[in-house]
């Protein structure tokens, strides 16, 4: 009895840094149109304080706790609306607003050729213009 008291208070400890370190991941949420979604684990924790990881996962609402593309994680939609998913706490007064889009989607630079010229420069051809 005292055997299986001390492995389930093993097993209690180790799933509660198991969620401590979880709670610090980043997440990549699939890219669209408007850009990939970076979710920061670690801000999120550092701003709500630690051990605050039911607030967004009590019940599976607003999120379920699986990763981007997991079975059962979040199929986040537009048009967002208010109040559901990252809108629940991103509403304008818990933190910043939803609607201010490019806050959370954000596009990769496209690659250029040095000094902003797009990559191959600016109508040069490919091999260049050859030796001057």
């Amino acid at each position: 009895m005292k055997f299986s008291l001390t492995v389930l208070a093993v097993i209690a400890t180790l799933g509660l840094i198991t969620a401590a370190f979880a709670s610090n991941n980043v997440l990549v949420f699939p890219d669209t149109a408007m850009g990939k979604v970076t979710f920061n684990g670690k801000l999120h924790n550092e701003k709500l304080g630690a051990g605050k990881c039911m607030e967004c996962h009590k019940d599976g609402k607003p999120f379920p706790m699986k990763k981007p593309g997991d079975e059962g994680a979040a199929k986040i939609t537009v048009p967002h609306k208010p109040g559901e998913f990252c809108g629940a706490c991103h509403d304008g007064t818990k933190a910043f607003d939803q609607m201010n889009c490019m806050k959370c989607h954000k596009k990769d630079a496209p690659a250029t050729g040095g000094y902003g010229a797009p990559a191959g420069g600016y109508g040069a051809p490919a091999g260049g213009y050859g030796k001057y």
